[in-house]
This record gives structure tokens, sequence and C-alpha cells, in this order.
């Protein structure tokens, strides 16, 4: 049997008026679904709304992770169609799934998952960015990217209409006891460095208790974006 763990929580931040973010934890799936929803007068926090219940409809049903997302992309744009939500809304999505001690984590957009195994953090997703195509083509250094003016213009988009086939990533891998992947929005990788995201997830606390941690040192660094954030561990028992 897989206990599925999971420490979550989401925060509108100093800057914005209110949440576009949307998140889902359900343990009986060991599914976890984060969604960053983008447009704001355009009703970011419908397009998420709806990835992330989507995603948990779908999973449910059977469909493969990556197949749910494009799925979840396409119910978006039929909402804005339906009258549900406005032209121009959209969400990233990143979503995991674990079943005993495999897991799989696929994404649409710049909201990240981190591995943490012994002491060292890894960045298992890549964001579907310009700033991230321009650092693969050499053309900046990825700390020129941190800094860069165009940082927030994501290539993939749930929802995205231009788009005339949905990019969707995907890793798959083993989770065994001591190791954790964080999940999180931009909100929170735009704020804190892996060095203090590291500092936090080294210490001996719960889950809850990290992200508590997480959430409240995004808010210190100045909390400029909604921020939304799961820490995933699972524990396999026979």
């Amino acid at each position: 049997m897989t206990i599925f763990i999971c420490g979550h929580d989401t925060h509108t931040g100093h800057i914005r008026p209110h949440n576009e973010d949307c998140y889902l934890i359900d343990a009986d799936l060991g599914l976890g679904v984060l969604a960053d929803g983008m447009g704001g007068h355009e009703c970011g926090e419908v397009a998420s709304q709806i990835v992330v219940e989507q995603m948990q409809a779908e999973v449910r049903a059977g469909t493969p992770m990556a197949e749910a997302l494009v799925k979840a992309h396409h119910a978006v744009i039929a909402a804005v169609r339906d009258g549900k939500g406005r032209s121009g809304m959209g969400s990233t999505a990143l979503a995991i799934k674990v079943d005993g001690s495999h897991f799989e984590v696929v994404w649409v957009g710049d909201s990240r998952a981190y591995f943490w195994n012994q002491g060292k953090l890894t960045q298992i997703t890549r964001d579907h960015s310009l700033v991230q195509h321009m650092v693969d083509q050499g053309d900046i250094t990825e700390e020129e990217a941190e800094t860069h003016p165009q940082r927030n213009y994501i290539t993939q988009a749930i929802g995205m209409e231009s788009l005339t086939r949905l990019e969707v990533g995907q890793v798959r891998g083993r989770l065994y006891a001591g190791q954790q992947i964080l999940l999180c929005s931009d909100g929170l990788s735009s704020e804190l460095s892996v060095e203090e995201i590291s500092s936090v997830l080294k210490q001996e606390t719960t889950e809850q208790e990290k992200i508590d941690q997480l959430i409240q040192m995004t808010l210190d660094n100045g909390g400029r974006d909604n921020v939304t954030a799961l820490l995933v561990s699972a524990v396999v028992s026979e």
C-alpha cells in the first residue's frame, strides 16, 4: 500500500489583487495538480480551476497523464466558447502521480518540479519559456535568464488558442524514503533561490511545516505574485 503524503498551500501574495492559482490533492489517486492561471481580467482563476478539475476527472477515468493535460487544454478553450471565463484566459499546469515507488510528472508552462535527494535539489521540469529557449540556444546564460526582462513570457500554456500543438513535458522516476518532490508556481521559484529552498527541505520537519516556511520566505522576499507549493513524499508499506 502507498501512503501519499503532501504538504500544500497557496497565497495571493502582496501585490496581486486576487489569487489565480489553483491546486488539488487527491490522495486516493496519488495525484497532485497545480495550475497558475493567467489573464488577470481575462479570468485566469477560471482557467486554473478547470485544469485541476479536468485533470482529476481524467486521471480517475484512467486517462494517461499527458493526454489528460491535452484534454484540459481543450476544456479551457471550450469554456471560453461556451461563455465561461473570457477570451485570453489560460494557465500553466503541473501534475504528479505517485504509484508505489514510481512517480510521473507532467507539465505545460513554467511552473516547476524539483527533486530532493540526499541534500541535493534538482529541477526536473524544463520551463516552456522564451528565456529557457534562449538558454538552450546559447544566447544567454542561466544567470542572465533569472533577470531577463522577458523571463515571464511562456511559449506553451493551457488554453493558448494560437498553438498548433500543445507541448507536454513529461518525466518519470522512482521515489524512495527520504526523497521528496516540490511542485511550485513561478511565484515561489522567482523569489527563492535553490539554496534558500534547500535550506528548508533539509530540516527535520513535516511536509506541511516545510511548505509553510517556503511560502513565508517567499512573502518575506517580496511576494510579488500568487504563490502555490506542494511537497510530496510517498511511503510504501507491505
